[in-house]
């Protein structure tokens, strides 16, 4: 309603001028009666402003604005603005029109005002929403100033436009429909946008109903504003299109006494599970689960719905069609105005495959590819609990370690897949003989393990041995030949013999070296007859330590190949012991006893400082792109200074550190590898090259190993002397795409045929070190091949 004093007279005539009708806010604007009016035609009332031209008639003057003067029954005469309109939403006069007179601005007193005597005009502009009557035409009679402000106009502008220009264009024809409605039958309801002079947008509810001002039709209504509500609604469209298109199975439920029925799924849930909406509503989302499977998980759902709180949960459950499926499950709880908790919306994605492959990753890792036995990782952890379980329970256990004798005569006379079918075959006759319960693990090329747990005494574990024994040693079929295995067994029994891995594992290893030393295809125990070779290695120690002093250690120089390019680009320093008695002792009798001393610590020290030399010795012949590789022991990585004391060793030699690497074992790593990595940080930083030896023969987190700062992985030597073996050669390919998606570079050791070389090149691995281009040289006759620049053939 318009608040200001501008009464609006409205007549309503046909084609010649005659009045058919007329509002009070006539008689009240001119002071005539009704009867008055009755017998008068517009030209005796309204005087029109000239126009150039013809007198123009009635229906020439529709939607022209027009003004004049209002003749006043008492002689006065009214500045006034005139619209004509058909009465368009009247069907039954379509030759009648309305006649809109506006009295001009500032021109009218007061007590002309229409609204001055409506008692309701206060609480109509009080209204939390628009106000509006509109007559047949079209055309606004009265409103109130939310509908100003809603379509951006003045007083003035409002009674001249048709309502259905207030309106977009597509929505004109339906809302222009809905007032005839209600001028029809009464009422209607609608929602349309109002659309402002200056673009403003308002979304409105309008109620409208018809009654009349005197004897003029009109409509009256409201209009309440629901933008923010429509913003919700198309917020919760966008959202429920989100829950639709999910690719993540969605369920929501309602808390119903106690009880969680289902309300809604989406087409996600429908494919993932085999269920229809119509099928499961209604019924509770358990109805899924495997009874006695997964009970830790399914207690911490119930409790959490009962506490009306957040879960998340991994477990199973079944499909239609009886097929088990694991599924990560989000559960939340969706509360209402008020705070209180009244459904529960959960979120499902199907990890079946993720889990299955993870599973086949937690094998692989932990078991032999080629016989599927336990490798020494899952090894170590079931004889320590196998152990614990025999010092708790005061019971006897054993472990054995069988070493197949001769094999690399089987491997030379038969070929490799041969010595795979005896290891398969070995593997399978060891499993049958010993209960579910015992661990059988593939430790090496043709190194056993067996932890035997609760054993009656003594006499029944060595007859158990020698049954084991017997049967490895039985004949094997292999392409229509047959061949004798026969192994070396050395057993230890626990606690009796160590209550620790470590001291386990020596007893039963010294064994199995004194079987080898009797002749071979013998079991031995562990016992006190074993106390010489005990004594023997504490002379091993004892010679070692003087062996440092006295500088009888050398260092061997094994080339490393580009195997792209055939160019010599480093050598790995591999320390040998020239004992004086002895003769050449090999690493793996006199490592092991320096790890187990510490004097790996001196002794590393010193091999750092030789090969330094000799990247010196390579230097001043004008060599500078050479890296040598030295290998750390886990005390040398694990020392405070370590990297500290290399970095002054290196400037006191004047070394670049780029051109030395630093070789650390992938086991040493992930023993602690929250240390490993800090150490790794403080060598990187000093510019010295870093590499992970031994790499597929530990257990690695992925998620470690993209964090180490290293720049090469080495493939272990056991995965490159088997590649013909699909298991090994599958996971040889494996590392070398891994470290190249890691941006690392990969070498391999051991190369010793032509075989290997070609398999490793087929699968671009960066670079070999082996027999097959060369042995471990002095550091003169390196220099002369770096010198000579010796490559590897084509």
């Amino acid at each position: 309603m318009n608040l200001s004093p501008l009464p609006l007279a409205v007549f309503v005539v046909d084609a010649d001028g005659a009045i058919a009708s007329w509002n009070k806010a006539c008689e009240k604007l001119a002071g005539y009666t009704a009867a008055d009016i009755r017998s008068k035609t517009l030209e005796q009332i309204i005087e029109f402003d000239a126009i150039s031209g013809s007198p123009l008639s009635i229906a020439a003057r529709v939607e022209i604005d027009s003004t004049g003067q209002l003749r006043c029954v008492d002689g006065r005469r009214l500045p006034v603005r005139i619209t004509i309109a058909p009465q368009s939403l009247d069907p039954e006069q379509l030759d009648t029109f309305s006649v809109i007179v506006i009295p001009r601005a500032g021109l009218v007193p007061p007590r002309y005002a229409l609204i001055q005597d409506l008692p309701t005009a206060d609480i109509i502009e009080g209204l939390p929403c628009v106000f509006y009557v509109i007559d047949q035409s079209g055309h606004l009679l009265l409103w109130n100033r939310q509908l100003e402000s809603a379509l951006e106009m003045t007083a003035e502008e409002m009674p001249t436009m048709s309502v259905e220009l207030f309106f977009d264009e597509k929505d004109r024809p339906q809302t222009m429909q809905k007032i005839l409605d209600a001028f029809e039958i009464g009422h209607s309801s609608h929602e349309a946008e109002l659309v402002g002079k200056h673009g403003k947008r308002s979304s409105l509810l309008f109620h409208c109903a018809r009654t009349s001002l005197g004897d003029l039709p009109v409509v009256f209504g409201t209009g309440l504003d629901i933008s923010a509500r429509k913003q919700t609604e198309q917020g919760l469209r966008v959202r429920e299109r989100a829950i639709y298109s999910s690719v993540n199975a969605i369920v929501i439920t309602c808390c119903s006494d106690g009880k969680n029925p289902i309300e809604y799924v989406n087409p996600a849930f429908e494919q993932m599970t085999g269920y229809t909406l119509a099928e499961i509503k209604g019924r509770d989302p358990r109805f899924m689960r495997i009874e006695g499977c997964d009970l830790p998980e399914q207690k911490r759902v119930h409790d959490a719905l009962q506490k009306r709180e957040s879960v998340q949960v991994i477990l199973r459950n079944t499909r239609k069609n009886g097929e088990v499926f694991w599924n990560d499950l989000r559960i939340d709880p969706v509360s209402n105005i008020d705070g209180e908790v009244t459904h529960f919306v959960g979120v499902i994605s199907d990890i079946t495959e993720a889990r299955h492959y993870e599973r086949r990753l937690h094998h692989l890792a932990h078991h032999d590819p080629l016989t599927g036995l336990a490798n020494r990782t899952l090894l170590q952890d079931e004889l320590k609990f196998s152990i614990d379980f025999a010092v708790r329970n005061k019971v006897l256990g054993a472990l054995a370690f069988l070493d197949l004798d001769n094999f690399k005569h089987i491997n030379d006379n038969f070929g490799h897949e041969a010595g795979d079918v005896v290891l398969r075959e070995v593997a399978s006759r060891l499993k049958a003989s010993v209960r579910d319960n015992d661990t059988v693990a593939r430790v090496g090329g043709d190194e056993f393990v067996l932890v035997i747990n609760n054993q009656p005494g003594d006499d029944q574990l060595a007859d158990l041995i020698e049954r084991i024994r017997l049967r490895v040693s039985s004949p094997i079929a292999v392409g229509g030949r047959e061949i004798l295995p026969s192994t070396s067994i050395g057993v230890a029994r626990f606690p009796h013999d160590g209550e620790s891995v470590d001291r386990v594992m020596r007893a039963a290893d010294a064994a199995m070296y004194h079987a080898k030393a009797m002749g071979k295809n013998n079991s031995q125990f562990y016992s006190d007859e074993l106390n010489q070779v005990v004594h023997q290695h504490l002379m091993l120690e004892a010679s070692l330590s003087k062996a440092i002093r006295n500088h009888e250690m050398v260092l061997g120089y094994q080339p490393k190949v580009d195997l792209r390019t055939g160019k010599m680009v480093g050598a790995e320093a591999l320390v040998r012991w020239n004992h004086p008695e002895n003769g050449m002792v090999p690493p793996d009798e006199f490592i092991p006893v320096a790890e187990e001393t510490g004097l790996i610590v001196p002794l590393g020290k010193w091999v750092i400082i030789e090969a330094c030399g000799a990247l010196k010795a390579l230097e001043a012949l004008g060599i500078t792109d050479f890296v040598i590789s030295v290998n750390l022991s886990a005390r040398q990585l694990r020392q405070r200074q370590f990297a500290a004391g290399l970095a002054r060793t290196l400037a006191r030699l004047g070394v670049n550190p780029a051109n030395l690497e630093l070789e650390v074992t992938e086991s040493q790593l992930m023993d602690h590898p929250e240390e490993a990595m800090e150490a790794l940080a403080e060598l990187k930083a000093l510019g010295v090259r870093l590499s992970i030896d031994d790499f597929g023969t530990g257990y690695s987190s992925l998620a470690y190993l993209q964090k180490f700062p290293v720049d090469f992985i080495k493939i272990d030597r056991s995965f490159i002397g088997e590649v013909s073996d699909d298991g090994h050669a599958v996971i040889a390919r494996a590392i070398i795409a891994l470290g190249h998606n890691l941006k690392l570079k990969v070498i391999a050791e051991g190369v010793e045929t032509l075989e290997q070389l070609t398999f490793l090149r087929d699968n671009d691995c960066d670079e070999m070190q082996g027999y097959y281009f060369s042995p471990a040289l002095s550091q003169r006759s390196l220099e002369e091949m770096v010198c000579s620049d010796a490559r590897l053939a084509g």
